[in-house]
């Protein structure tokens, strides 16, 4: 648990799709009980303005740090140096940026969308919460921060194992499963 930098992260599109208001409802409440909490933030888009002046509304400005876009290197690093891989998205057809937090060794709290449930739902590492229960997922990120220093090893281990499920070797076999039994 050494170096780690942010209490939280998240990486993906600055869209209200992608829970980013949710995001910032939830880490209000987080910083009430831990008030040097930090969540990064990875990604552009369209609520990007509307997110700077939420975060300077709320005085978050301490709280919660927006990083654009950036290479896989550094999308690693920035992981890495974090606790929790927070993704309160409301719609997703895979959750690739789910399945990079697990390979780096990240716990993940999610709403519960049926992409997620599918394909995560089983790794004990995933923290799926009900979609728009921002006290749920408040709650479930303060109860992961404040055992973090004793269960840190253990998720990871999770985390780790979990996403050797996926690898592009194993996507391709399953595509061309499903190709040659069409024909």
């Amino acid at each position: 648990s050494k170096g780690k930098v942010y209490d939280g992260v998240f990486v993906g599109r600055i869209a209200k799709e992608k829970g980013i208001f949710d995001l910032l409802e939830t880490w209000r409440k987080v910083v009430k009980v831990k008030e040097n909490a930090k969540l990064l933030i990875i990604g552009s888009g369209v609520e990007l303005q509307p997110l700077k002046r939420e975060i300077a509304f709320f005085c978050l400005k301490e709280n919660v740090l927006i990083r654009g876009r950036c290479g896989d290197m550094e999308l690693y690093s920035l992981l890495k140096q974090s606790k929790i891989f927070v993704f309160p998205s409301i719609f997703e057809g895979w959750g690739i940026s789910v399945a990079e937090a697990l390979a780096c060794g990240l716990p993940v709290v999610a709403y519960a969308i049926p992409a997620l449930r599918e394909i995560f739902g089983k790794c004990k590492s995933v923290f799926l919460v009900p979609v728009k229960n921002i006290d749920g997922l408040a709650s479930t990120i303060l109860n992961i921060l404040n055992k973090y220093e004793r269960e840190h090893f253990k998720l990871g281990c999770y985390s780790k194992g979990y996403s050797k499920l996926f690898s592009w070797e194993k996507v391709a076999k399953r595509d061309l499963e499903v190709l040659e039994s069409l024909f």
